[in-house]
C-alpha cells in the first residue's frame, strides 16, 4: 500500500468502509501456526468464541486429536469412542437486529489470536440444530433446543459443502475439496459412509423424490465442470455425465424438486433436462434468450421491476463497484447465469445473472414468468424464503452483503449483513437464516425477526415521507432547507428514531445531518470559496494522495481547499484529507454540504483539536485519557507500561473520522449518533472502542502491535460501542467530564461563515513568512543555476564546434582514401571480369561447334529412321499382298479340284464301261500340267514384280550404303522363302494330283 504525506497517516484506500477484517492469503499460515482448543465462556453478546484458557481437559482432547491426525488423500478420522462428547451451554441473543448467535473459531496462541475458517454449515432437516465445520475438519454441533453445542470425535478436513441427510434426522452429508463424499452420524460420532467420486472439490449436493430406494440413482454430484449420479444409500457412483469440455463447461447442475429429472446448465447459458432413467436429455432452453424476448415485448408495454438498495438521488459513484464481479472466485468465468435456487413447493425455477436481473422460470415448461431489473447490485446467491407465499428472497450480492428482498414490493429491502457474505443457508422451515462470512464467522438470523424490521422499516419510511409531505425524500441537500421542514425534524423525533433502529434510514441520512446541525447552505459565500482555486500548500499536498476514483480525489481536494481558504491552518494539516475522505465519499455530488458539515464539526466537535498544531492537540487528549483511566485503571496502566499516549489509541482515531477501524455501515450508525449527541460525545466513543477491545488489547505483545491495532478493522458491534459511550458519558465524574472544557454547540449563521481562531496563528504566520524567504532563496539560486547552465552551454557550443570541425576534417580524409581504395577494387574487379568474359566466349564457340555436330547427327538420325519406317511399311504391305495371293492360290486351287472332280466324274460316268481310265483322262491331265505351270509362272512374274518396283524406288545417299545393303539381303531372304512357299505349293499340288490319280485309277 502506497502512503500519503505522513507516515503516521495510512493512504485513504485503507480507509476503507468495507469490513475486510481478515486477509484470507495469510490466513492459512495463520490456520497451521496454532492448536485448536475447546469451547468454555461467552462474551455478552453471545459471540462463540472457542478457547480454552482454563480447560485442561479439552487442551488435553486436542492433544490428542493433533497426535492422531495426519493429512492425506482420503478424508481423516480420528475415532475416540472412549472419550465422552462434553456439552457446553450458549445463549441466544434478543434484539431486535435478529442476529440470535455469532459462531467464530478463535485459537489462543503465545502472542496473538488465529482465527480459523468455517468451511461450510447447514441446519438438519427439523430446523433445530445447527451443524459447522471448520477449515481443519473439526465438527460442531450446535442445539438450539437444548441450548448446548459440541464437537465431533471425528474430523473431515477440506469440507466444501454439508447437507442434511434426508434418509436420517441424525446423519449429514459432506463433500470435500478432494472429491470424497461421506455421510457422518452425529449420534454416535461417527462416519457411516464414504466413497471416493472423482477428484475435483464437491460443489453441488441435490437429490430427487425416491431418495429411500436403494437400487435407482437418486442423487446428484457437480465436481468442478463434471458431475455423477450415486445412490443415496451406499454412494455407489452408477453413472458418469461426460460433455465435450472443448466447447462449454458444466457450471451448474441439479434435481428438479417433485420429480425424476435433473437439469444442467453450462457456460453457454444453455439449460438441459435430463432423466434420471435413461440419461438422456429430454428438454434444451435457453433462458438468457427467452429473457431478451420478453424484455422486446415488455419494451412498450409496462416497465420491469426494478430493485435497487440505494436511492434515486443518492450517489451512484459507488454502485459501479456493486456491479462488479470478480468471476475468478467462482468455478466458471463464462455465460450470464450465476446461480439459481428452486422455491419450496418446486414450481419455479430463480435464476440470478451477471447483468443484473433476477429470473423466475416455470419448472414444468421452463418459460420466464416473472422477470426482475436489479438495478445497482448482482446476487451471487439466492435462497427463496417458504413463508410468507414464497414472496421473501435472500441474497449474497457481489460486494458480500446478505439482503432480503419482497419480491411483491421491490421498494422493500433490508440488508441482513453489510459485507464479507460469502454463502447462505435457511433452514427446511424458514424460520433461521445462516450467513457464512469471508472472515471465518457464521452469523445466525432469525427470519422473522428480519421480517418485523423489514415492515418496521417500511413503516418509519411511510411515516416520514407523511411528515415530510412528499413522495420521495431526496438522499442529500442540494439547496437552502425551508424553516417549516426543520421544524418537522425536531430532534426529540429523531432521537427516539435513533434509540429504536440504531440508525437513521439511509434515504434521509444526510437531510437528518444537516437538520441536526443547523447547516444554513451558504451557496454565495461557499461559490466565493471555489473560485479561489487551490491554495498552493493544498496542491503540493495533494500530489501525494492515492485514492481510486478520480471523483473521489477530485471531492477531496476541493473540500480540502475550501477549508484552506477559509482557516489557514487547515490546508497544513496532513490528516485533513483523510478526515473529509469518508464524509466526501457518501456526498460527493454536494460539496456545498461536506464544506458545511467539516466547518461545524471543526467549530465544535473538534475545536480544540489545533490549539498546538502542528503538535498533537495534549488538551483534547488529555481529556480522553482522564475517561480511560476513571474507567478502566489496568489498560491505562498497560498503555503507560508500553508507552502508549493518547496520541497512538485517541489521535489515530480521530484523525480519521473512525473510518479505518469499521466498516462502512457501521461507521455511518456511528456518525448518526455522534451528531445527534453532544460535541463532546466523540471523546467517550473513543474510550468506549478501547474498552470494548481491551481484551484484544491486553493481549498484544508490545508497543508496535499496539500501534498497529489502531489502523485495523476489528470485529466490533457499533450498538454496544454506542451504548457503553452513553454510560462513560452519563456516569462520567464532573471535574473529569468534557463539557466543563468545551463551549456548546453553536452552528453555522446564515450567510456568513465564522473564522476558526483557536489555533496558533503565528506559527502559520512565520510558517508563511519562511516559506516566501525560502521561495525567494529557491528562485535565487534557480536563477544562478540558470546563468551557470547558460554559461556551460556556451562553452560546450564552443568545444563542440572545434570539435565537429576537427571531426568533420577528419571524417573528409577518411572519406577520400575510402573512395580511392573503392575506385581500385572496382578496376581490379573490371579487369577480371573482362578475362571471365574472353574466356566464356571460347567456351560459348566450343560449345556451338558441339552443339551443330550433335543437330547434324540429328538429323540424320531422324532420316535413318524416316526410312525404316518407310521399310517397316513395305515389309507390311508385301506381306499382306502374299497373304492375299495365297488366300486367292487356296481358292484357285480348290476350284480348279473341284472341277477336276467334277470332270473326273463326269468322264467316270461316261467311260465307266469303255476303255481303261488312263487313256481316258490322259489329254486332260496333261493339259491341267499345262495350266498348273503357266499359273504358277504368272504366280511368279507377279512376285518378282511387286519385289522389284521397291528396289527400284529406293534410292538411299551414299553414306547410308552399308544399311541400305542390309535392306537388300533382307528382301532377297523374303524372295528366296516365297519361292520356297511356291515351290512347296506345287510339290504339294503335284503329290495331291498323283494321289488323286491312283485313286482314280483304283
Amino acid at each position: 500500500m502506497e502512503k500519503i504525506a505522513s507516515n503516521n497517516n495510512p493512504p485513504l484506500e485503507n480507509i476503507s468502509l468495507a469490513s475486510a477484517i481478515y486477509d484470507d492469503e495469510n490466513q492459512e499460515e495463520q490456520e497451521d501456526e496454532g492448536t485448536l482448543y475447546d469451547a468454555e465462556e461467552w462474551d455478552l453478546i453471545s459471540e462463540m468464541e472457542f478457547s480454552t484458557e482454563n480447560d485442561s481437559e479439552s487442551e488435553e482432547f486436542e492433544e490428542n486429536f493433533t497426535e492422531h491426525f495426519q493429512p492425506s488423500v482420503a478424508p481423516s478420522v480420528a475415532s475416540h469412542a472412549d472419550l465422552p462428547m462434553h456439552k457446553y451451554p450458549f445463549k441466544l441473543q434478543h434484539n431486535e437486529t435478529g442476529n440470535i448467535l455469532t459462531v467464530h473459531h478463535t485459537i489462543k496462541n503465545v502472542d496473538k489470536q488465529l482465527r480459523v475458517r468455517i468451511a461450510a454449515c447447514c441446519f438438519n432437516g427439523m430446523s433445530n440444530k445447527l451443524l459447522v465445520i471448520d477449515r481443519r475438519g473439526n465438527i460442531y454441533v450446535f442445539d438450539f433446543v437444548i441450548k448446548r453445542y459440541w464437537r465431533l470425535t471425528i474430523r473431515v478436513p477440506q469440507a466444501t459443502v454439508v447437507h442434511a441427510s434426508p434418509l436420517h434426522h441424525s446423519e449429514y452429508i459432506v463433500g470435500n475439496e478432494k472429491g470424497h463424499v461421506l455421510v457422518i452420524n452425529v449420534e454416535k460420532s461417527i462416519i457411516s459412509r464414504d466413497n471416493e467420486v472423482g477428484t475435483a472439490a464437491v460443489n453441488q449436493i441435490t437429490w430427487g423424490n425416491r431418495v429411500q430406494s436403494s437400487s435407482i440413482s437418486n442423487m446428484l454430484m457437480r465436481l468442478g465442470s463434471d458431475a455423477a449420479l450415486l445412490n443415496l444409500r451406499n454412494l455407489r457412483v452408477s453413472h458418469r455425465l461426460e460433455f465435450d469440455q472443448s466447447r462449454h463447461t458444466l457450471k451448474l447442475a441439479g434435481y428438479i424438486p417433485n420429480s425424476e429429472q435433473f437439469f444442467t446448465c453450462f457456460t453457454n447459458d444453455s439449460l438441459s433436462v435430463w432423466s434420471a432413467h435413461s440419461q438422456e436429455a429430454t428438454q434444451i432452453t435457453l433462458p438468457i434468450k427467452a429473457r431478451d424476448r420478453k424484455l422486446r415485448l415488455l419494451r412498450n408495454q409496462k416497465a420491469i421491476p426494478e430493485i435497487a438498495l440505494r436511492g434515486d438521488d443518492e450517489d451512484d459513484i459507488n454502485s459501479i463497484d456493486d456491479l462488479e464481479f470478480d468471476c475468478e472466485e467462482e468455478n466458471f468465468a463464462d455465460g450470464t447465469l450465476l446461480n439459481y435456487s428452486f422455491t419450496p413447493n418446486g414450481n419455479k425455477l430463480c435464476f440470478t445473472t451477471i447483468d443484473g436481473y433476477l429470473l423466475l422460470l416455470s419448472s414444468a415448461s421452463f418459460e420466464v414468468d416473472k422477470l426482475f431489473r436489479m438495478r445497482d447490485f448482482v446476487l451471487k446467491q439466492i435462497e427463496v424464503l417458504p413463508q410468507p407465499k414464497e414472496r421473501i428472497l435472500f441474497g449474497i450480492t457481489a460486494r458480500g452483503q446478505a439482503v432480503m428482498l419482497d419480491l411483491e414490493n421491490t421498494d422493500q429491502k433490508l440488508i441482513v449483513q453489510h459485507s464479507n457474505g460469502l454463502s447462505l443457508n435457511v433452514s427446511r422451515d424458514g424460520k433461521l437464516l445462516s450467513v457464512l462470512s469471508k472472515c471465518g464467522e457464521v452469523n445466525v438470523w432469525s427470519t422473522c425477526r428480519l421480517f418485523n424490521a423489514l415492515q418496521s422499516k417500511t413503516q418509519s419510511i411511510a411515516q416520514l415521507r407523511a411528515v415530510l409531505k412528499q413522495p420521495k425524500l431526496p438522499g442529500h441537500v442540494s439547496g437552502p432547507m425551508n424553516q417549516e421542514l426543520r421544524q418537522l425534524l425536531k430532534r426529540d423525533r429523531l432521537e427516539a428514531m435513533l434509540r429504536e433502529f440504531g440508525c437513521y434510514p439511509e434515504k434521509y441520512r444526510f437531510i437528518i445531518w444537516s437538520s441536526l446541525l443547523q447547516l444554513p447552505c451558504n451557496g454565495v459565500q461557499y461559490q466565493a470559496l471555489l473560485k479561489l482555486g487551490e491554495p498552493p500548500i493544498v496542491k503540493r499536498n495533494a500530489r501525494g494522495l492515492r485514492i481510486k476514483g478520480d471523483a473521489q480525489r477530485r471531492g477531496v481536494i476541493r473540500a480540502w481547499s475550501c477549508l484552506a481558504h477559509w482557516c489557514k491552518v487547515f490546508g497544513y494539516a496532513e490528516f485533513m484529507p483523510h478526515l473529509v475522505f469518508p464524509f466526501v465519499k457518501h456526498l460527493l455530488k454536494n460539496g456545498l454540504v461536506v464544506f458545511e458539515l467539516m466547518a461545524t464539526l471543526l467549530l465544535n466537535h473538534l475545536q480544540l483539536c489545533f490549539e498546538f498544531y502542528p503538535l498533537p492537540p495534549e488538551n483534547y487528549l488529555a481529556m480522553c485519557a482522564n475517561v480511560l483511566q476513571c474507567n478502566d485503571e489496568q489498560l491505562s496502566k498497560f498503555y503507560q507500561a508500553l508507552e502508549v499516549h493518547a496520541k497512538d489509541y485517541a489521535w489515530s482515531l480521530l484523525t480519521n473520522a473512525f473510518a479505518e477501524v469499521l466498516e462502512e455501515q457501521q461507521w455511518l450508525a456511528l456518525w448518526d449518533n455522534i451528531i445527534t449527541e453532544p460535541q463532546y460525545f466523540i471523546i467517550f466513543v473513543i474510550v468506549a472502542y478501547n474498552l470494548l477491545q481491551r481484551e484484544l488489547i491486553l493481549r498484544l505483545p508490545d508497543k508496535e502491535a499496539v500501534l498497529r491495532f489502531f489502523h485495523e478493522q476489528n470485529p466490533i458491534d457499533v450498538t454496544k460501542l454506542v451504548g457503553r459511550a452513553r454510560k462513560l458519558m452519563n456516569k462520567c465524574p464532573p471535574q473529569v467530564h468534557p463539557r466543563r472544557f468545551m463551549p456548546p454547540f453553536a452552528p453555522i449563521p446564515k450567510g456568513v461563515y465564522p473564522k476558526f481562531l483557536k489555533y496558533p496563528s503565528n506559527w502559520i504566520a512565520e510558517k508563511e513568512e519562511q516559506t516566501l524567504e525560502l521561495q525567494k532563496q529557491h528562485q535565487e539560486i534557480d536563477a544562478r543555476i540558470r546563468h551557470l547552465e547558460l554559461e556551460e552551454l556556451q562553452m560546450m557550443d564552443r568545444l563542440q564546434n572545434g570539435l565537429k570541425q576537427e571531426e568533420h576534417t577528419r571524417r573528409v580524409k577518411e572519406m577520400e582514401k575510402l573512395y580511392q581504395e573503392t575506385i581500385q577494387r572496382e578496376e581490379e574487379r573490371i579487369s577480371c571480369h573482362r578475362k571471365m568474359l574472353l574466356t566464356y566466349q571460347l567456351e560459348v564457340r566450343q560449345r556451338k561447334s558441339e552443339v551443330m555436330t550433335q543437330l547434324q547427327e540429328a538429323e540424320q538420325r531422324r532420316k535413318v529412321l524416316e526410312m525404316e519406317k518407310d521399310i517397316d511399311m513395305l515389309m507390311h504391305r508385301i506381306e499382306r499382298e502374299r497373304r492375299r495371293h495365297t488366300q486367292e492360290m487356296q481358292f484357285a486351287e480348290d476350284e480348279i479340284r473341284n472341277q477336276e472332280l467334277e470332270l473326273l466324274a463326269q468322264r467316270y460316268y461316261s467311260d465307266t464301261a469303255g476303255a481303261p481310265l488312263a487313256q481316258k483322262y490322259y489329254d486332260n491331265i496333261q493339259k491341267m500340267c499345262q495350266e498348273r505351270d503357266e499359273l504358277q509362272r504368272n504366280l511368279r512374274e507377279m512376285t518378282m514384280e511387286h519385289l522389284d518396283k521397291p528396289s527400284r524406288s529406293r534410292r538411299s545417299p551414299a553414306p547410308e550404303e552399308p544399311h541400305l545393303t542390309a535392306i537388300e539381303r533382307s528382301i532377297q531372304e523374303i524372295q528366296k522363302e516365297f519361292s520356297d512357299i511356291l515351290n512347296s505349293g506345287s510339290k504339294h499340288f503335284s503329290l495331291k494330283e498323283v494321289r488323286n490319280k491312283n485313286e482314280y485309277e483304283k
